[in-house]
């Protein structure tokens, strides 16, 4: 596997790790601390499940997306041809640039698209997950507890919006490497 493939898995694992995890026990029992402590701890075990189970299937479908779309081979690829660029100072004419440069755009348009169905993925999941809490919204008895879903259900929403907001970045800057790529300095 190419170094670029590598730190694309390690970025992406790093992302939705801190992205997941970033609500702590006290923020759940702050935001339930009309209940029980009986409540609150099961309530936040539930929430470590559904995170937990949010975090492994993000990183088992872009570990799926990446083989079936056969990212490493294409980095390995990319990586064998500016290193061949590299040593060949006397290759590199104007059918070799525009050839590269193709195959960099197709490249691109693969992983947009993979970040793309990547984020469709997430989207459904965050449909899913609304669902459920529009449920426990409409099963809860007492005003509190619809105020403590509420609190939930918007941090909740400020996560996916900043998760978004990563991907969007991680994108952008996955672009810049690649325009880099393109134009090494002489």
């Amino acid at each position: 596997m190419s170094s670029q493939f590598i730190d694309l898995k390690k970025s992406f694992r790093i992302s939705i790790q801190s992205l997941l995890t970033a609500l702590s026990k006290e923020d759940v029992h702050g935001a339930f601390s009309m209940h029980t402590n009986a409540e609150k701890e099961c309530l936040h075990r539930l929430l470590i499940l559904v995170i937990k189970a949010l975090h492994k299937n993000l990183e088992e479908k872009f570990e799926f997306e990446c083989q079936e779309r056969q990212v490493w081979a294409i980095f390995d690829k990319l990586e064998r041809l500016v290193e061949e660029q590299k040593l060949d100072t006397l290759h590199a004419d104007e059918t070799f640039i525009r050839d590269l440069k193709e195959k960099v755009s197709t490249v691109k348009m693969d992983e947009i698209q993979n970040l793309k169905s990547l984020l469709q993925k997430v989207e459904e999941q965050n449909t899913s997950m609304e669902a459920q809490i529009q449920s426990l919204k409409e099963t809860q008895f007492s005003v509190d507890s619809k105020n403590a879903v509420e609190k939930v259900y918007h941090h909740y929403h400020y996560y996916h919006y900043y998760r978004i907001n990563v991907l969007s970045s991680f994108r952008d800057a996955y672009r810049i490497g690649f325009a880099e790529t393109l134009n090494p300095p002489r």
